[in-house]
């Protein structure tokens, strides 16, 4: 290849990478930068002054056990709820990838419907079947088993259980595409070599399959720690998580700066875990 054919393709490369390249600095870069100098209290201009540069921000949420506290709530709500999706999109999975026919079209619009209807149906619908009127305390109350409505919604549960109903098709997408790949014969290999359901599942389909597996519990706990409407709604005052005390932040105490801290604090976690699933999808060290 000559000099002139190379120089050739790499300006036909960048000219084809230029919007994307674009679209991630304005869109991704640039803001990630100012959210920083934000949460240092720096002024985001050119040319740039450190005269106000203080980290009393990213002490103020080391030593305040409140804000800690909602780190660790939202950090574990999203390991739940990923947990939960993992375990209960396996078997769904596994059926629409090994399963031909009307009823499994029927249970992939099932299954893809969320995605369709957005978060903030859901959550609506959600608030209609817990409320203390709703679906289930009416039924309830109807049959006699209680005589008080039960208070289902404003919890913990509550939030678990709209975010997994959310969440459930970014689960079992990445899992069904890694399962489509795995070659029945080495189930059925197994099942003849005495392995029951169980011990095939363990040691054939689940180690095979953890790819889908990674992706799938990377896109759920960003999700579920990035979420807004379904956690307030939902889960109350009782209940706050990392982007409600960004919104409080901002809107009840104008404190940007203090706001920006738990943004980058929120991003950082994005990044840890986006590289440890690399790590388990790659099997290479994460340096």
């Amino acid at each position: 290849m000559t000099a002139a054919c190379y120089s050739a393709r790499r300006g036909v490369t960048f000219f084809l990478l230029a919007p994307v390249l674009l679209i991630v600095a304005v869109g991704y870069v640039l803001p990630s930068i100012a959210l920083v100098a934000m949460s240092f209290e720096l002024p985001f201009q050119w040319p740039e002054s450190f005269a106000t540069f203080t980290a009393r921000n990213y002490q103020k949420l080391a030593l305040d056990p409140y804000y800690l506290k909602i780190l660790a709530y939202t950090f574990a709500l999203g390991l739940v709820v990923a947990t939960i999706t993992a375990v209960a999109a396996f078997p769904v999975a596994i059926y629409l990838a090994r399963t031909r026919g009307r009823i499994a079209s029927l249970y992939a619009v099932l299954t893809f419907t969320p995605l369709a209807v957005g978060m903030n149906m859901l959550t609506l619908g959600w608030m209609v079947i817990l409320g203390r009127t709703g679906f289930i305390n009416s039924l309830l109350t109807g049959v006699g088993l209680i005589s008080d409505p039960l208070q289902l919604l404003y919890g913990w549960g509550s939030i678990v259980i709209g975010m997994a109903h959310v969440t459930f098709t970014f689960m079992v997408l990445p899992l069904e595409a890694v399962i489509r790949q795995i070659d029945p014969a080495l189930e059925k290999a197994a099942r003849m070599l005495g392995a029951g359901p169980v011990r095939t599942f363990l040691s054939v389909t689940l180690p095979l399959s953890m790819q889908g597996v990674a992706a799938g519990f990377l896109i759920v706990f960003l999700q579920v720690c990035g979420a807004f409407v379904l956690p307030l709604l939902l889960g109350g005052q009782s209940s706050s998580t990392i982007p409600i005390s960004i919104w409080e932040q901002i809107t009840v105490s104008s404190d940007r700066p203090f706001a920006s801290v738990l943004s980058v604090v929120l991003m950082a976690a994005s990044i840890v875990v986006m590289m440890i699933q690399l790590r388990v999808m790659r099997g290479k060290d994460l340096v």
